[in-house]
């Protein structure tokens, strides 16, 4: 919303100046179009929702990725989106009196677009609110949007990350389904692994081992103690039975 006005400056200098009949067409529609309250309080909507998906749009271009940490991030966003989607109405009244200033700027009225008669390209919303009509019509749904594509997205990236748990010792202790994770990941990479008779007793005792051990530093609470369960901690982050 920040280059609106340099935006609407350079249209109107198109189409007042400009000697091209058809550009000067293009630029007064455009000029039209951002003008209305509709720009703004769909414009106003994505640029909230951009800032909250905007951490993990960075994540994921990164050259060197860790596929844990993205998906606790995803997870992390969505819950922000379904929280959003819960608070609609306190959240969509800061978002609409901010495009209240906005359509002041350019004498825009809000208003209530017309009744459709044949619902091909909008819904008809009941209210004759446009405070309740646009959280409906643009907030809402562009939250649903959202939380449905990522879910999608990242549903089977999601699925695969977390059979993995089982074998990363910051994740082992959390994961719930270490067996069937395990089962699901010796089916996938049996030539790679081994025979499963050897892997999984393996897993198994490690798993074990490592609790055992922490379970041993808990009880002296000396300064050795921490300082070793610290050091275990921070090897066994990046260390797997294999």
């Amino acid at each position: 919303m920040t280059l609106l006005p340099a935006v609407v400056s350079t249209l109107e200098e198109l189409q007042q100046e400009n000697k091209q009949v058809e550009v000067a067409t293009k630029a007064a529609t455009l000029l039209n179009s951002v003008q209305k309250c509709t720009f703004s309080i769909a414009a106003l909507v994505m640029q909230h929702t951009s800032g909250i998906i905007l951490s993990v749009s960075k994540l994921l271009q990164k050259k060197e990725l860790d596929i844990f940490a993205a998906i606790e991030l995803i997870d992390s966003v969505l819950g922000i989106l379904r929280q959003n989607r819960s608070n609609c109405e306190k959240i969509f009244h800061k978002i609409f009196d901010q495009a209240k200033n906005e359509c002041e700027k350019y004498d825009a009225p809000l208003l209530i677009p017309r009744r459709c008669k044949s619902q091909i390209f909008r819904d008809n919303y009941p209210s004759d609110d446009p405070e309740h009509f646009f959280r409906k019509a643009i907030f809402v749904s562009y939250l649903d949007h959202l939380i449905v594509e990522m879910e999608d997205r990242f549903f089977d990236q999601k699925q695969k990350c977390r059979s993995l748990w089982g074998l990363i010792p910051k994740y082992c202790d959390a994961s719930p389904n270490t067996a069937q994770d395990l089962e699901r990941l010796l089916e996938i990479y049996q030539e790679d692994i081994g025979p499963r008779a050897a892997v999984v007793p393996e897993v198994h005792r490690w798993v074990n081992g490592r609790r055992k051990m922490l379970a041993l530093l808990l009880r002296v609470p000396s300064r050795d103690s921490v300082l070793a369960m610290l050091t275990f901690i921070r090897m066994s982050t990046y260390c797997s039975p294999f």
